[in-house]
């Protein structure tokens, strides 16, 4: 691999791996509210842009679609891992790669399932039902909204993907204002819903991490990994991020690695697989 071609892999690797650690990471911060959670880190990644300010686009409907799908995803994101086995969660969450094939047809009259579709579409639900009766034959009330939320983080973080495929031309950048008007709009949402915020030395660590990070410089590295090298090529390390998020949800919490769950994920990303052939 030549020099040239080495740096949008090691972008789109450096990425992935920022992506895998984010559900540890929030896990971590159980007493930190919803709304300040997804407003601080939000607003982080922002402002990696300021930079790049000039780069930013103007178009009101990309900016509010996309601060709005922004901040509903990681909001749902956040409430599910705190609310349900994180675990179980994060593999429900991992369904958006599937549903952005499933769902292209609503958005893209060109695009037609076939019969791998399906299949793939298939193995991925099966793997999330395997997920969340992994621990008993049946679930609570709870356990039932925190992976309904999961997947309607899923659902939105798909549909956002395929929508602005139509804003091809607008500059990557222009995500940082987009996380910054999100962040802003949470923090809002925090100070109205009276939101007691409470954060030791170690949750503002975490805080800097995802919103430096996960929610921050890994969208840059994609996006110039993604416009530097082919697409599909990159597109298939996407299948290790919810491999290697399990692996550390499980060595940083301390929960098992279960048969059923293993199964689980194995299903989840062979569906994924299947969903881009």
């Amino acid at each position: 691999m030549s020099n040239s071609g080495l740096k949008p892999f090691l972008a789109a690797l450096g990425a992935i791996l920022m992506w895998s650690v984010m559900a540890l990471l929030t896990v971590k911060l159980p007493s930190v509210p919803p709304f300040f959670l997804t407003g601080s880190t939000l607003l982080l990644g922002g402002l990696i842009s300021l930079p790049r300010v000039r780069a930013w686009s103007w178009n009101a409907r990309f900016i509010l679609i996309g601060a709005s799908a922004v901040f509903l995803y990681q909001f749902l994101l956040f409430i599910a891992l705190s609310s349900s086995p994180p675990i179980e969660c994060n593999l429900i969450n991992y369904l958006w790669p599937l549903l952005i094939v499933l769902l292209a047809p609503l958005f893209d009259r060109q695009d037609r399932l076939k019969p791998v579709h399906i299949l793939g579409g298939l193995l991925g639900f099966a793997g999330a039902i395997i997920a969340i009766y992994n621990q008993s034959g049946s679930i609570s009330t709870v356990l039932y909204w925190g992976y309904l939320l999961a997947f309607g983080a899923a659902l939105t973080w798909a549909s956002y993907s395929l929508y602005m495929k139509r804003f091809g031309d607008i500059s990557a950048w222009t995500m940082g204002l987009v996380c910054i008007i999100s962040g802003i709009f949470s923090l809002s949402g925090s100070a109205i819903s009276g939101e007691v915020v409470r954060l030791g030395r170690v949750d503002m660590i975490y805080l800097l991490i995802i919103g430096l990070g996960p929610l921050g410089l890994s969208f840059y590295l994609w996006n110039y990994a993604i416009k530097n090298a082919e697409p599909r090529k990159i597109g298939t390390l996407s299948y290790f991020a919810p491999v290697l998020s399990t692996v550390w949800l499980s060595l940083g919490t301390g929960l098992p690695l279960s048969t059923g769950l293993l199964i689980a994920l194995g299903l989840v990303v062979l569906g994924a697989i299947l969903g881009r052939r």
